[in-house]
């Protein structure tokens, strides 16, 4: 079962960043999970929010920013925010898996999808191999084409088990990324039977993450890698 770095080890680096990153590589994560949206100008960047306020004191919104200004933005002990390419070379050339959320609160939804599409396409066959690509979002899912594996994102507030799993008939993703208090026996049978990976969020208790490894989940999403992985 791999544990994924959730944001990266961003409890001793800010989110998101290439220092957040190594540090969960230091720690011995089985793969790193972050969040892209474009930019300005049209990159691939890594972000969660749609701005950069939360961080930086100052509501730099990416959507509106080209490149050049957002690569200057000091997120926090002079770590910048990246570009999917950096986060591809330094997570998957470590030999990790990447998981890649693409966010769908963006102006254009399907443009974000197709960024993240011509990004991908222009990688090695082996990097790719490597990474999956989730959204909450069927449209960005379904823009991001199938170069990669991908998987729908959905938990029950805010998407609902009967939307998500009509989401997922009209996507077709290889996987799902429910909220870890969705996956049940039963759920877990017919996923699986299905033919489907399953990597639950965001899952920090030991004992729940027992509980999951014992359903056969494939992989978790966490903040806390070393005691997850002292479990």
């Amino acid at each position: 079962m791999r544990l994924y770095a959730h944001r990266g080890a961003h409890q001793a680096h800010p989110e998101n960043t290439l220092e957040a990153f190594q540090a969960a590589i230091d720690q011995g994560a089985d793969g790193v999970e972050l969040d892209v949206r474009t930019c300005g100008s049209g990159e691939v960047v890594v972000a969660h929010d749609p701005h950069f306020g939360r961080l930086t004191g100052r509501a730099a919104w990416v959507a509106l920013m080209p490149w050049a200004s957002l690569r200057e933005l000091d997120l926090g002990g002079g770590a910048r925010p990246p570009l999917l390419d950096d986060a591809i070379d330094l997570v998957v050339g470590a030999g990790l898996a990447l998981n890649v959320e693409v966010k769908g609160d963006v102006p254009s939804r399907r443009e974000t999808g197709r960024a993240v599409r011509r990004l991908l396409t222009r990688r090695r066959r082996s990097e790719r191999e490597a990474i999956l690509l989730s959204s909450f979002d069927p449209v960005v899912l379904a823009s991001c084409g199938d170069a990669v594996r991908r998987a729908f994102l959905f938990d029950r507030e805010n998407t609902g088990l009967l939307r998500a799993w009509a989401f997922h008939h009209a996507v077709r993703p290889e996987g799902l990324h429910p909220h870890h208090a969705l996956c049940t026996p039963a759920r877990m049978r017919r996923w699986k039977r299905a033919g489907l990976f399953v990597n639950p969020w965001t899952v920090n208790d030991p004992a729940e993450a027992r509980r999951l490894e014992s359903l056969g989940v494939d992989g978790l999403v966490t903040d806390e890698v070393p005691a997850l992985r002292a479990r």
